[in-house]
């Protein structure tokens, strides 16, 4: 019977697509946004990270407010006061904060180098995620000894991209920066953390780091026990900072506060907030499609009066009436699903193409089962809003007024009419209502995604360069690099830097003071600020301009009189202090009796976060002790050629290097 109803119903629709035909393009549209970013949400937020009980897992930091400081990293031997005092915890490990730097170059010797991200960790990192190795095993504590035999765990997507999934590769010794290293272990898939590993080492600090507490570059990961809140954890780690900063006053601060972030929101990060404020702009589209929706099967309802009226008159029952309006949203709901889902799978490859590289598991958006129960929901409540409304005009019809209406008259009753004056005008102001708030979220998103990251040259391409082997210059390397590129056809400007733009909320933080403020100062206590080595050309590459000053160039050697360009921010307050900002000098770094002498002045620029615009020292690439690690540039070719441009320079001047991570600094 309800085949037959809703086979009755599609005829119907079919013999009058006016109505019908531009509802259901309207639901089609609604449904398909809405399920596209709801298969983006449940990708990234909803959808469980492969490790078991990862309520319980925990990374944990420190900030200290008094300094200005967001992200302050711990040192090795607060593992070890982790571990032994607080009992909330099953297991406790540490790890970087950041992964650059640690980027390894394997060498099979049958294709060009391949560098892949790499991260050092503690014996016990895999026992906090709670995962195992798929072959092999993980690390033992003796690993971990600066004298052990170098082993690495390999990831599931390494051991199948470099490895064709060979299952002899347990014991096998490969090349890693030109070392021999032991397999031990394949992670199983999914278990690429921290973001981007593909494969992990033992963490093996030097004997001296093991009790330098002002050696800063970790962050823990713990798995709490069974019951443990992250609010009790926060309170347990926040007065263990507190009794150290007492026990330890030359290491640490009063005012450094920890921080407790669970690993989903960590994992995530701000990528969290703009999911969801997309999806609910989807949702009140969604909305505003069912409503329009529903008003033109009204308005096909109240030109069917004389028909219902004259079937009833002929016995029909009301009951009967309901269920062909019910049948008719039905099919309008299904067909709009099923276009819905069309539009969807279009959605999903347009966004995961387009959207910020960045954003963790992105990649694996499809529509899957959770997809399709959502637009079954979406169909379901579109279905019912276009069978309620219709349904509640038709239950009102006067019948003997109706009746009137039939014949050559077309046209409709007064109550007919205001009946549809009314809801199209309440449809209207609901619409308007909700495609203004959908806007608002939008706009409001693009807003917060296009402010001014102070880099105009958004085109500008990035790539990691971080140098291998014990006799390779840095400096040396990077300027006969740059030579050869900035001389290519195609090229306009080539440059280095320590850390890209926009790489991560962690980076380099050096402490500053300027020379007004050093009389008696606690060097503890120092505010801090971004900190980077770049070489001549950077500004210009990156399109950030130079405000006053001149730039780096060849005259700021390595014995010659130290310099520094500091952007706006810090010459704001050169000048709140009664001085001149060029020419006047400041030193950075906690153990600094250097004073540099500020060159140039930047225009502000978001080096960590699109949402925070910091304050940032640039020290030149021939006065700094870091290297630089990844290289910039532009020229009027596609990325792809100038990418392959870099490659073969590269291979030209030393075929054992190998970039990765190529990516747009608007990306």
């Amino acid at each position: 019977m309800r085949a037959r109803l809703l086979l009755v119903a599609f005829r119907s629709i079919l013999r009058n697509r006016g109505p019908y035909l531009p509802a259901t393009g309207i639901l089609a549209l609604g449904i398909g946004m809405s399920v596209a970013m709801f298969s983006l949400v449940d990708a990234v937020l909803l959808r469980p990270l492969p490790f078991p009980r990862q309520e319980s897992i925990h990374v944990i930091w420190k900030v200290d407010p008094l300094a200005g400081s967001h992200v302050e990293e711990l040192a090795y031997p607060e593992l070890g006061d982790l571990q032994q005092n607080i009992q909330d915890f099953e297991y406790v490990a540490v790890m970087p904060t950041s992964l650059y730097g640690y980027a390894k170059v394997l060498q099979s010797g049958k294709a060009e180098p391949v560098q892949i991200e790499s991260a050092p960790v503690s014996h016990d990192f895999f026992r906090v995620l709670g995962v195992a190795p798929v072959l092999g095993r993980d690390f033992a504590s003796s690993d971990e000894r600066v004298d052990a035999a170098p082993v690495v765990v390999l990831s599931d997507r390494v051991w199948r991209d470099e490895f064709s999934a060979d299952p002899g590769i347990i014991g096998r010794m490969i090349r890693l920066n030109g070392q021999g290293l032991t397999v031990i272990g394949v992670m199983a898939p999914g278990v690429g953390f921290p973001r981007g590993a593909g494969l992990w080492v033992p963490l093996g600090v030097e004997a001296e780091i093991v009790e330098r507490r002002g050696a800063t570059f970790l962050e823990a990961i713990a798995r709490a026990k069974r019951g443990i809140t992250r609010e009790r954890i926060s309170g347990e780690v926040n007065a263990l900072f507190q009794r150290l900063a007492v026990d330890h006053p030359e290491a640490y601060t009063r005012s450094q506060q920890g921080v407790v972030t669970p690993l989903a929101e960590y994992w995530t990060g701000s990528a969290r907030l703009h999911l969801w404020i997309m999806l609910g702009a989807s949702l009140l589209l969604l909305a505003a499609s069912i409503i329009s929706a529903s008003n033109l099967l009204l308005s096909r309802t109240l030109s069917r009066r004389p028909e219902i009226a004259t079937r009833l008159a002929l016995g029909a029952r009301p009951a009967d009436i309901l269920a062909q309006l019910g049948s008719e949203g039905a099919v309008v709901g299904i067909l709009a699903a099923a276009a819905g889902l069309g539009v969807a799978q279009s959605a999903v490859r347009f966004l995961v193409r387009w959207a910020p590289p960045d954003i963790p598991r992105l990649a694996d958006a499809a529509l899957d089962l959770n997809s399709f129960c959502f637009a079954a929901g979406a169909a379901a409540m579109a279905a019912l809003a276009c069978t309620v409304v219709p349904a509640w005009s038709a239950t009102r019809m006067h019948l003997e007024s109706a009746l009137r209406e039939g014949g050559t008259r077309l046209s409709l009753s007064r109550q007919g009419s205001r009946t549809r004056s009314a809801f199209i005008l309440a449809q209207a102001a609901v619409t308007v209502a909700l495609l203004a708030m959908a806007a608002l979220l939008v706009l409001s998103y693009q807003s917060m995604m296009s402010v001014d990251t102070g880099f105009r040259n958004r085109d500008a391409l990035t790539m990691n360069l971080h140098l291998r082997g014990q006799d390779v210059s840095s400096r040396a390397f990077y300027a006969r690099l740059l030579n050869r590129l900035r001389e290519a056809p195609g090229v306009t400007s080539a440059a280095a830097i320590l850390l890209r733009p926009l790489e991560g909320t962690i980076g380099w933080d050096v402490s500053y003071e300027f020379e007004y403020e050093a009389q008696g100062r606690d060097r503890r206590v120092l505010p801090k600020t971004n900190y980077e080595v770049i070489t001549p050309g950077y500004f210009k590459t990156v399109g950030t301009p130079l405000l006053e000053g001149r730039d780096f160039d060849e005259h700021d050697s390595e014995g010659g009189e130290p310099v520094v360009i500091i952007s706006q921010t810090l010459a704001q307050r050169i000048r709140a202090a009664g001085f001149s900002p060029l020419g006047y000098r400041l030193r950075h770094g906690h153990n600094s009796d250097r004073w540099s002498k500020v060159v140039g002045i930047s225009s502000d620029a978001r080096y960590r976060s699109i949402t925070h615009r910091g304050a940032d020292i640039f020290v030149p690439y021939s006065q700094a002790a870091q290297p630089t690690n990844y290289l910039v540039i532009r020229g009027t070719q596609s990325a792809k050629d100038l990418t392959a441009l870099v490659r073969r320079t590269l291979a030209e001047i030393d075929s054992t290097q190998a970039v990765a991570g190529v990516a747009t600094i608007g990306e």
